[in-house]
């Protein structure tokens, strides 16, 4: 039975942080309003919560978030069946504030600007999955959340690494233009027997009912994992010869992803 102050686990960008019950009927019988505490939403938004509490005003007997744009949010007080108490938005809120305070950013700094666009893309990605879920299967599960989220997570894990070892190869894989694609495919080949461009199209369009691809199908977030994994350790060896250190990554990665790869998908 839902009730108003229950505590709701959310993953955002491969974290964890609460979501509080505003209404358990919210949405009709079951379907709850949920709200997310300005304390815990900082923090996923580079942004300092003393830049929200100072917008924070009581208005009509309640509270508002009021942005430079002069638009207001209500601020719900939750005691949390944790015991604790909460200053919450509702979750849907935070989208239109997002939105709002970029186009209306006033003077708000650079990383607090880029915290609001992150969460906005996140939420659109899952957002467009979960309604594409929903409609292929009549539902979105929490194993449906998982698995996005861990793909989403994947995908932005994967930069830095990928940041360091191009530099590795910028220093090391001579002067050839073609050289990060050239070792982009060596990782590619040595962890999944195709170039990139092939292990790609096959993510992008598997081909139903191969038993070829069906037996040795890698899916697309464990692969991108792989991948990063695999380029950070080719610049923490610091290895001299370029090769070895490929070579060294590769057979250290499958080390550390044969078990998961040997679970079903």
């Amino acid at each position: 039975m839902l009730e108003t102050g229950q505590i709701i686990p959310i993953q955002f960008k491969g974290k964890s942080f609460n979501a509080i019950v505003i209404d358990p009927d919210g949405f009709g019988s079951g379907k709850p309003t949920i709200g997310v505490g300005y304390r815990g939403m900082s923090r996923h938004l580079n942004m300092p919560v003393s830049t929200i509490f100072k917008r924070v005003f009581p208005s009509e007997g309640v509270e508002h978030l009021e942005l430079p744009s002069g638009n207001r949010f209500r601020v719900f007080r939750i005691k949390g069946n944790d015991g604790n108490d909460y200053s919450a938005i509702e979750a849907s809120d935070w989208v239109l504030i997002a939105s709002d305070w970029l186009k209306a950013p006033g003077r708000l700094g650079k990383k607090a600007k880029e915290g609001l666009i992150d969460f906005l893309a996140w939420y659109a990605a899952e957002g467009l999955y979960a309604a594409a879920y929903t409609f292929l299967k009549q539902t979105y599960t929490r194993e449906d959340n998982e698995v996005i989220q861990r793909w989403l997570v994947s995908r932005e894990a994967g930069k830095p690494a990928r940041a360091d070892w191009a530099y590795t190869v910028a220093e090391q894989g001579g002067n050839s233009p073609y050289k990060y694609g050239q070792w982009t495919n060596y990782v590619y080949r040595g962890l999944f027997g195709m170039n990139a461009s092939e292990m790609k199209k096959l993510w992008e369009e598997p081909v139903s009912g191969s038993k070829a691809v069906a037996r040795n199908y890698i899916p697309e977030s464990i692969g991108l994992e792989m991948v990063a994994y695999c380029e950070k350790l080719v610049s923490v060896l610091e290895l001299e010869d370029l090769e070895q250190a490929h070579d060294e990554a590769i057979r250290l990665t499958q080390i550390k992803y044969r078990k998961r790869l040997a679970e079903p998908n």
